[in-house]
């Protein structure tokens, strides 16, 4: 029988001879168990390290990513608020006369929607604050002279100065409360004189600055900023705009400057930063338990194990060929690589390849990698002067067993054989990528639906039916029950419903967001459930954005409509403020720069010339301090409709400034049409004018004009030079009697009169 299968038992005056000798035995494999144990502590040690570094380093990349988020809510806000306090000011320049009414009117349609954070508007006439919106409750800053105003004189005087925006403070405001203060200049012309008169308590005449205050509480709230922001510590400084230079004016947990995140926050005028740090309360760097058991229960287990292992070298051998062998198996295919050669493969790669591939083979020869991939690696293969690849390629590699799996390749340089060569590791994401398509083709039907929610959203697909209907106003409007499974062609006009389908095939074939501004009539928008507008017809924008999965078998788009006819009706009334006279409604200077360009360019190629008649009304003034500036404004405007009953289309009138006129002609063949034109002007303006000076009373008024003429290329192929020439003539004309036409050409020197401003 097998000795295995029995028990010795030894004598009694034996055993202390047998125990010395397994205790002499033994002390070997109990200090290799010790070191074992030893060694694993310090592998467990400095793995707990790695990974208390990827915590740490996960929480700044999660804190990293909420400050960012923060920076950008507050430049949102402030530079909201900056444009409203630019189009103030550029309000206040256009109308510089304004009064109470009008700007209450102006600067009601700036506060309404922003009651919770804007504290006031105000309009500055020199360094006096002269307009206040909302009046109640802000009464203290009527009259305030900001040049004198102890913290807000310097922010006053850098606008007026660097003529540009200053977002100032926060500082304590006169009426009360904490606020932050956004400012613009009326006139953004450097300043004529030294700006240390702004400083004085006389007002000036002219609106000098517009002012936006802020309340910096609200701002916060608004932009997410508050002393309970989950795990954050939050910091603010740079008063005034000066960044990191400034002090701090928001620091409610005593943040040190040392703080270990930082973020600037730009916006026209200046910068603040955000400093943050991890509340350390909330440092989620702290492994549990289990896991400090786990190294104390693995540093007693390979003891155990390695003292096992010390009893026998055939069972050691065996047991770590076992061990070796397990770990073999879980590591990840790998290759070493030399330019294109192959110089070693670990066994998790042999049986991914299903072959042990011969040293010194071509890479490119185990066509490993899905042709289609090949373009996201080096040419041919070859990694000796491709720069390291960390983060690794998603690549299909073509297995042994058939088929293509997803895997992630990462390459980097290594000392081998003393040379250089470079590891290749295969990491398998087939899994990963699978459960990552299937989530994201869920996340664009949803990303695509709440893109969609507000205003009119409908599913379409590529024959234009309508397969889904939503978003609030669609609901609330109840027009899905009658819209749902038209097709475009039942729903729109011919050639509309053509133009619509157009656009969705676009959007479908070029797999990107299409942009589309399209009109409904009356009738249209009665026949779709939209309530019809003031104006009658309604603008809309398009953003046509295809869907990644097919619906019902057909490719298929989100068309999300927003009604944009306020902001249609504003761009119009913008553009008309932009390029027209106030008073006249001819065109004023700027529309004289804008449309020169482009009949130079008609006249060069027609081969043609311009003419660019100055007019100067006589005896002008006298109207004006007799009548008043009123019935001035109304001569001013006849003058300006009988010059343009004159004029042909493309020609251009524009109103310089005071009585003072020019006209642009489009293209002439012959000098003497303008001419002819300038003598026709001037004679007609030599009639009788009929204006109205009270209830019931008319006055005709005579006023004559002085007129010069400079032709284009003549006396000059620039702007400038053709209005300096027609004003030394038209001043000319003056000299020698008024009333009259002078030819650019004819006129003599300049005899001391300084050169005309232009």
């Amino acid at each position: 029988m097998d000795d295995s299968t029995h028990t010795r038992t030894e004598a009694p005056h034996d055993a202390p001879r047998h125990r010395g000798r397994d205790s002499g035995s033994t002390a070997g494999p109990f200090a290799l168990g010790l070191v074992a144990a030893l060694i694993f502590l310090g592998l467990f040690l400095l793995i707990d390290r790695a990974w208390k570094i990827e915590l740490e380093d996960r929480q700044s990349a999660a804190v990293a990513s909420e400050l960012a988020s923060l920076r950008t809510q507050v430049e949102s806000v402030i530079n909201g608020l900056v444009h409203s306090t630019i189009g103030l000011a550029a309000y206040a320049y256009v109308h510089p006369d304004l009064g109470t009414d009008e700007f209450e009117r102006v600067a009601e349609r700036i506060y309404r929607g922003h009651e919770d954070l804007v504290i006031s508007l105000t309009l500055a006439r020199g360094p006096i604050v002269e307009f206040v919106y909302p009046l109640e409750g802000n009464e203290g800053v009527v009259g305030l002279n900001l040049a004198t105003h102890p913290e807000q004189a310097d922010s006053f005087r850098r606008v007026l100065n660097e003529r540009e925006v200053v977002v100032a403070g926060p500082w304590p405001l006169v009426q009360g409360g904490y606020g932050l203060l956004v400012r613009a200049p009326v006139d953004t012309e450097p300043v004529p004189d030294s700006p240390a008169h702004l400083a004085v308590d006389e007002p000036m005449d002219q609106l000098s600055i517009s002012s936006i205050a802020l309340d910096f509480e609200a701002l916060l709230e608004r932009a997410g900023i508050g002393e309970q922001l989950g795990t954050l510590l939050l910091a603010l400084r740079g008063r005034d705009g000066v960044g990191e230079a400034g002090p701090f004016f928001y620091n409610p947990h005593d943040l040190a400057e040392e703080a270990p995140h930082r973020h600037r926050i730009r916006f026209p005028g200046g910068e603040w930063q955000l400093l943050a740090d991890v509340d350390p309360a909330h440092r989620d760097t702290d492994r549990p338990m289990a896991w400090w058991a786990l190294g104390f229960v693995g540093a007693l287990a390979v003891g155990g194990y390695t003292y096992r292992v010390g009893t026998g070298m055939q069972a050691r051998r065996r047991d770590l060929d076992r061990y070796r062998g397990l770990v073999n198996r879980l590591e990840d295919p790998t290759l070493v690589v030399s330019g294109r050669r192959i110089l070693w493969a670990n066994p998790a790669f042999v049986r991914m390849l299903g072959q042990q591939p011969p040293v010194n083979t071509e890479l490119a020869q185990l066509d490993l990698v899905h042709p289609d991939d090949l373009d996201r690696l080096p040419p041919n293969l070859d990694f000796t002067d491709s720069p390291p690849e960390t983060h690794g390629r998603e690549v299909r590699i073509c297995v042994f067993h058939g088929g293509c799996r997803f895997f992630l390749l990462r390459w980097v340089p290594v000392d081998w054989e003393r040379g250089r060569a470079w590891l290749l590791t295969f990491v398998d994401v087939n899994e990963n990528r699978l459960l990552f398509d299937a989530l994201t083709a869920a996340r664009d039907l949803q990303d695509a639906m709440f893109e969609a929610i507000p205003g009119y959203a409908f599913v379409v697909d590529s024959e234009g039916t309508v397969r889904h209907v939503f978003g609030e106003a669609c609901h609330r409007q109840e027009m899905a029950p009658a819209l749902l499974g038209d097709t475009l062609d039942q729903l729109f006009p011919s050639d509309v419903a053509a133009n619509f389908l157009e656009m969705v095939n676009r959007a479908i074939d070029e797999g990107t967001l299409q942009m589309h501004e399209y009109r409904l009539d009356v009738d249209l928008l009665k026949r779709l459930g939209i309530p019809e507008h003031e104006t009658g017809a309604r603008w809309f924008e398009a953003r046509i954005r295809p869907l990644a999965r097919a619906i019902n078998g057909l490719p298929a788009v989100v068309w999300h409509a927003l009604d944009v006819t306020d902001r249609r009706e504003l761009e119009v009334k913008l553009k008309t403020m932009a390029w027209e006279d106030p008073l006249t409604g001819m065109a004023n200077r700027a529309a004289l720069d804008r449309a020169f360009p482009r009949l130079v360019a008609r006249a060069e190629r027609q081969g043609g010339r311009l003419a660019l008649l100055f007019i100067d009304l006589d005896h002008f003034k006298p109207v004006n301090d007799r009548y008043g500036h009123v019935v001035g404004d109304q001569l001013l405007r006849r003058v300006a409709e009988r010059l343009k009953s004159h004029l042909r289309p493309d020609d251009v009138l524009v109103r310089l400034g005071g009585d003072e006129f020019i006209v642009l002609t489009a293209p002439l063949e012959e000098r003497e049409e303008g001419l002819h034109l300038a003598q026709r002007v001037q004679q007609d303006l030599d009639n009788a004018f009929e204006v109205h000076t009270g209830p019931g009373e008319f006055v005709e008024l005579k006023v004559t004009s002085s007129i010069g003429v400079a032709f284009y290329p003549d006396v000059g192929r620039h702007l400038s030079d053709l209005m300096v020439a027609a004003d030394r003539a038209m001043y000319q004309v003056k000299a020698q009697g008024r009333n009259d036409v002078g030819l650019a050409g004819d006129a003599p020197p300049n005899h001391g009169r300084p050169t005309p401003r232009v």
